[in-house]
């Protein structure tokens, strides 16, 4: 590649701001961010561009317009060379005083993406090769005052490790790498940057966490762990654990606080390097912190401080939820149960498959992380899975499920593939476990660690070993150091520095004979609707203890579809839609599923409205019957909530933030009430799940009325719902009732309310949705304003299947989408964003039947 030169005016020395701890008061710490000013460049030239730090090497060509947007189009396919290259980045800087004339000073790079040598002021001082560690050098005898140089040279990954598989005697699997040389096993680097069957491969480099220098003259502190002892109604032991250096042997002085009140201190007997202690104390009556639905995910606030005689050295905070959780496995007649116990409460898991927000990775903000949290957190989730192929997140992550009551299943980063098993592989794979455990140990929504994603079953059943031909010898050896990583390593890691937290081996665990068994026990990965092309109904037969990863594609919203297509490519499978769906008969399998269930339209836009309304239905099939079958199954974590870039997948949410159908439908799903109707061999069932700690006095109201509003049947009857499970609460044989009516022009409608408020409600349809004879209705709008909130008032005179409100950056904004509607109804869909006054008048709506006659709500 030839680069453009690029004159700056002049040879900018760096001027940074420092940096001091933010807590008050002042610590002798400080810190210098080195943020600004970098650039970079390809080794083979000689000219430099301006560089963003944190960021990568393919953000940083595209900020100086040198390759074209990756996501759009097909331009993945035309930036493939990138990971072939070799990248330098530098910057300079200058020191004042203050950080120089510190005794001790350390460079602290939080992420180097990936095989990358550090150089200051023209000594080696760091060779990294591990995305997901943190690195630290001391480096006081290295810097000077003015004109510091810190270069970085980042290799290309495709050059370090081709030699590693020519010279394997045996493959190594990686399904996911879409390259004929598969080197994504021997690096420590996140998997779904060389591909992923959702996901494009872009095989990043660069700093893509933070760089600082920190500097201190008597001590620092390294670790600051809370670690819960026991907990009663009355009364909860902790016990603080604190790591530090100290530069000599010296009498210093420890303060534990609790929120800014003194709550125990101890004197340290200080030596020469590395130092701990512990300080015990107790919180009386103390609060608990719960997962959302089920109550207040309290958070504590410690701080501690070090210091000498009256001079703060420094010190460190740590937010601690009060809880217990267990992973109950108890033999029963089915197999073994698989649930979580919070603070001894069985909860039912609902939630999803997180995987990371974009492939390059520091463009996502705070802002992207609050609204994807916020989104979980307001479809009724309690659990989010961040999923063994992609990333240990940033920081702020874990804060929001900490602040949200959202627990994490939390992966090791391993996934779909079979790892080498040699010493520096073993010690690296170590020292990455050892930095995230001890980073992440403090959050009180980490469920468990998790050793890998699929990769026990895969070797069991995924045809490996015939595939690639292995000799017996082979596959002990491959088999071998799986477990020398999986069930040694990570687990005595694990055991060692978070002892107490739940370690699982491999998502899903053993199952070798298949559906069947994994169903028993164990959580379960259930992909034969999808994969094997079964019928929606196939969930209810095949319902697990713990469903940790089910799915079904859509395509996502036509605003999301433009962005990275133009219109002559919208139609289906163009070559710029299959480009961007990387499931290799995704279209197809779509379209199978639809023509069984549904008209298919002939036009692209209702295709697309139609995709997301076939996986929501589908969707809708799998969790009602996961949540039925409480407590035998208890979690339902679908795949997947998020995407990467913009795409056509299982997702529920799209790149951009904008909500799917099948996200507005989990507001009923996971809602705490569900009430379900199941019609089979001509009985009705209903069954009512409740998430309530408490039973509840209810009113169950079930009508039979066709498509016009006509009354054919209906029965009321109050109900005592039990608290925390599901119940059969209405058996009855249909066939007197409904053989009298043409079943594709009537409807079943359940609704469940206490003091007249509504809590659930529910519609079944005793046809096809494809089958259903809907008329067409007068919808009728009007827009309403009330305490400064904007809203749309429908009216309906017949039923209305799958009402749509279309607004082109539908983030969650609408109070409710993709609704059905009773006749006669009258419903109020509160509107929420910037400007709602202006933007309500770009609403449009359409439904299932009207998708040829879309009126405009400014008519």
């Amino acid at each position: 590649m030839r680069i453009k030169i690029f004159f700056p005016p002049v040879i900018f020395l760096l001027i940074f701001s420092l940096i001091a701890c933010k807590d008050k008061p002042k610590t002798d710490i400080t810190v210098l961010r080195l943020s600004s000013n970098w650039q970079f460049k390809n080794v083979k030239d000689s000219s430099w561009l301006p560089a963003q730090v944190p960021g990568t090497v393919h953000t940083d060509l595209l900020a100086n317009k040198l390759i074209p947007n990756p996501f759009y189009g097909q331009n993945e396919e035309k930036l493939q060379w990138i990971e072939n290259e070799d990248w330098e980045y530098e910057t300079r800087f200058n020191l004042g005083d203050e950080l120089l004339d510190k005794n001790h000073i350390e460079i602290d790079f939080q992420g180097l993406d990936t095989y990358a040598t550090v150089y200051l002021n023209g000594t080696l001082i760091l060779k990294a090769d591990n995305m997901f560690r943190k690195w630290k050098v001391s480096v006081k005898k290295y810097l000077k005052k003015k004109n510091n140089i810190l270069k970085i040279v980042f290799y290309s990954p495709m050059k370090i490790n081709i030699p590693k598989v020519d010279n394997l005697p045996y493959h190594l699997p990686a399904g996911n790498d879409r390259h004929k040389k598969k080197v994504s096993v021997f690096i420590r680097k996140a998997p779904y940057h060389f591909g992923w069957d959702w996901g494009p491969r872009f095989v990043t480099a660069g700093i893509w966490r933070p760089v600082s220098l920190k500097a201190w003259n008597t001590a620092q502190i390294t670790d600051f762990q809370i670690y819960q002892i026991s907990v009663s109604d009355k009364k909860a032991l902790l016990k603080a654990k604190t790591e530090f250096n100290s530069d000599n042997n010296r009498q210093l002085k420890a303060f534990l606080y609790q929120n800014d009140k003194i709550i125990a201190e101890k004197q340290l007997n200080a030596k020469k390097g590395k130092n701990q202690f512990e300080i015990k104390f107790d919180i009386n009556n103390p609060q608990l912190w719960w997962t959302n639905g089920q109550g207040k995910a309290y958070l504590y606030n410690f701080k501690i401080q070090i210091t000498d005689g009256k001079k703060l050295i420094d010190q460190k905070s740590a937010r601690f939820g009060i809880r217990t959780i267990e992973i109950v496995q108890e033999p029963d007649s089915a197999g073994k149960s698989f649930y979580f116990k919070l603070n001894g409460v069985p909860v039912f898991m609902k939630g999803a498959n997180y995987i990371p927000q974009d492939n390059f990775l520091p463009r996502v903000d705070t802002t992207r992380y609050q609204n994807l949290i916020n989104a979980a957190k307001n479809a009724g989730m309690n659990m989010l899975r961040v999923w063994g192929g992609g990333i240990y997140e940033n920081d702020i992550f874990y804060d929001l499920c900490d602040e949200n009551g959202i627990l994490v299943w939390q992966d090791f980063m391993f996934s779909c593939s079979m790892y080498p098993g040699d010493t520096a592989f073993l010690n690296n794979v170590r020292n990455e476990a050892y930095n995230n455990v001890k980073r992440l140990r403090n959050h009180p929504s980490i469920a468990l660690w998790c050793g890998n994603n699929e990769m026990q079953i895969a070797w069991e059943r995924w045809g490996y070993q015939t595939t690639f031909k292995y000799s017996k010898a082979d596959s002990s050896k491959i088999y071998n150091d799986y477990l020398k990583v999986f069930h040694d390593l990570l687990p005595t890691v694990v055991n060692k520095l978070d002892s107490g937290r739940f370690y699982w081996e491999s998502s899903p665990n053993s199952a070798p004979k298949g559906w069947t068994e994994e169903a028993r026990s164990g959580d379960m990965h259930y992909w034969d609707v999808w994969w094997g092309k079964k019928p929606f109904s196939a969930y209810v037969e095949n319902t697990g203890r713990f469903m940790s990863e089910y799915g079904f594609q859509s395509f996502p919203v036509m605003s999301t579809l433009k962005s990275f297509a133009p219109d002559s490519s919208l139609y289906l499978v163009s070559p710029v839609l299959k480009a961007h769906n990387k499931h290799p008969v995704g279209f197809e399998t779509i379209d199978e599923y639809m023509r069984r269930n549904y008209h298919v339209p002939t036009d692209f836009f209702n295709y697309v409205f139609i995709s997301q309304l076939l996986q929501a239905e589908g969707m809708k099939t799998a969790i009602e019957a996961y949540r039925r079958a409480m407590p035998y199954c208890m979690g339902s974590l679908y795949w997947q909530l998020n995407d990467c870039w913009p795409v056509v997948s299982w997702s529920s949410i799209d790149y951009y933030g904008r909500w799917k159908a099948f996200h507005y439908y989990l507001k009923k799903l996971y809602a705490p009430v569900l009430v379900s109707p199941q019609f089979k061999n001509d009985t009705l069932n209903v069954y009512l799940i409740s998430d309530y700690l408490k039973d509840e006095n209810v009113t169950v109201s079930l009508q039979l009325m066709d498509f016009y509003g006509k009354d054919l049947w209906h029965k009321d009857f109050k109900q005592k719902m039990k608290a925390n499970t599901s119940e059969k609460i209405f058996e009855k044989d249909f066939t007197g009732i409904i053989e009298k009516y043409d079943k594709q022009r009537i409807f079943l409608h359940i609704s469940i309310k206490q003091n007249g408020k509504l809590l659930a409600d529910n519609y079944l349809f005793f046809a096809k949705i494809k089958d259903l004879i809907l008329p067409h209705s007068h919808i009728q709008t009007n827009i309403i304003q009330k305490d400064g909130k904007y809203g749309i008032q429908i009216m309906a005179d017949v039923f209305v299947k799958n009402l749509y409100l279309d607004y082109p950056d539908d983030k969650g904004v609408f109070s409710d989408n993709y609704f059905d509607m009773l006749p006669g109804e009258v419903k109020t869909v509160w509107f929420n964003t910037e400007n709602a006054g202006k933007e309500i008048q770009k609403v449009r709506i359409k439904s299932l039947i009207e998708r040829f006659n879309v009126p405009n709500l400014r008519r």
